[in-house]
């Protein structure tokens, strides 16, 4: 069977017709006079910002001491001994924190890199853990071990799931799983976005295959950088607009998209809030559509943060954390041997000795009131979790259960 093979990512868009690829966002942005007065930085915001938050993908290629750290076969051993302790206790998945897995040297390292997570570059990569020579069981194990050292709180990514399985079900007869709804779950490209809770998302590669499907990161501050010297307008609408969709923790006024607090810039969003995806495309209609001026916002900040953007091909056995308040993330598209997919594992963290005390109140309460419960459900595979998805009726780790069902049953 041929495989189709993926288009060229500036030709790419989650929704056609609705989100710009490069070539639309260029065409839009040039069809402004040259003379055109775009204003200013919101009012009280910084015409620049400065810190290790800011920075381009060029730069940390050329310095990769700054996010990627090799894993020594001492520190292997140290984890290979904390699955043995923690299976021993015969307890839940939901109970593996730092204090039940042992990593007496590695444990320090791991603080050291939550460190740079949240205060320096913001993205860590941890290279050379040899994954595949694990059972599933001991690879998740790993993951969420590894990860009770760089965040003490994991949080609930929709259906009360404590691990996502990010792999492609777009093979299977859609009269056996449900619907696809977001890119983790098919070859797709995606556009740059924050994940919808959490301070960190956190990655491990299991399995990579066919081509393509590159991780790519983008530092928020620096697109700001970029467009308040070029296109203030875009950071205005996005900072002062109120923007509406249907999520618990979102008021009916809606929320800002990008935030200025104590001389730090902080986002949350994901472009897919306002257009669908997948087997799910329709927006929610009790909402206006996106305006030309909107979508033109949303395509300036994808394509100025693509243009900045670290691009990383993964290897297996990375754990790749994103610090997901000050950076955006996106990933190429793929194709990939079925027999042997492409498979990464996904937390959502928080540290709470490191978490900004001043997150902006449209995060907060979003954040608080999609995760006010420690998740129990830690699916071994992508099967398992999409029954859990079918069952429960949530497409999406930020809607409401009711919402949910009500979609799927205009769905059918």
């Amino acid at each position: 069977m041929a495989v189709a093979t993926p288009i060229p990512y500036e030709l790419y868009s989650d929704a056609p017709g609705v989100l710009f690829n490069k070539p639309e966002w260029e065409a839009a942005n040039a069809a402004h006079p040259t003379d055109f007065d775009f204003g200013s930085v919101p009012k009280g915001w910084p015409t620049e910002l400065k810190g290790p938050q800011v920075w381009t993908g060029s730069y940390l290629n050329q310095n990769p001491d700054l996010f990627i750290r090799k894993i020594t076969l001492a520190e292997i051993a140290e984890v290979d001994a904390a699955i043995q302790s923690w299976k021993q206790l015969d307890l839940p998945l939901s109970d593996l924190h730092r204090e039940r897995f042992h990593l007496p040297n590695f444990g320090r390292v791991l603080e050291e890199l939550a460190q740079n997570i949240y205060n320096g570059v913001g993205v860590q990569v941890l290279r050379g853990f040899p994954v595949q020579s694990y059972s599933k069981e001991d690879q998740i194990i790993a993951f969420i071990g590894i990860n009770s050292w760089t965040g003490n709180e994991r949080l609930n990514q929709g259906a009360d799931r404590g691990l996502c399985h990010i792999k492609s079900i777009s093979h299977i007869d859609p009269h056996n799983r449900g619907k696809i709804y977001v890119s983790a779950q098919d070859t797709n490209a995606q556009m740059y976005h924050s994940d919808a809770g959490g301070d960190v998302v956190s990655l491990m590669a299991v399995s990579l295959s066919g081509t393509g499907g590159a991780s790519t990161v983008a530092s928020s501050w620096q697109v700001y950088n970029h467009l308040a010297k070029h296109r203030p307008d875009i950071l205005r609408i996005l900072a002062e607009r109120k923007f509406r969709w249907q999520a618990n923790g979102i008021p009916h006024e809606g929320v800002n998209l990008i935030h200025h607090n104590g001389g730090k810039l902080f986002l949350n969003f994901s472009t897919r809030t306002f257009t669908g995806y997948g087997e799910i495309p329709d927006r929610d209609f009790r909402y206006p559509a996106l305006t030309f001026e909107e979508r033109e916002a949303f395509g300036g900040w994808q394509w100025v943060a693509d243009q900045y953007s670290l691009e990383t091909e993964l290897q297996p056995g990375d754990i790749e954390w994103v610090n997901n308040l000050y950076l955006q993330h996106a990933r190429r598209g793929f194709t990939e041997d079925v027999s042997q997919p492409r498979h990464l594992l996904r937390v959502w963290l928080r540290n709470s000795e490191l978490s900004p005390t001043n997150l902006p109140l449209d995060i907060r309460r979003k954040f608080d009131a999609m995760f006010g419960q420690h998740p129990k459900f830690y699916p071994l595979d992508e099967i398992e979790e999409d029954a859990k998805r079918r069952a429960t009726g949530v497409f999406t780790g930020s809607c409401k259960t009711e919402d949910a069902k009500e979609r799927l049953a205009k769905s059918r």
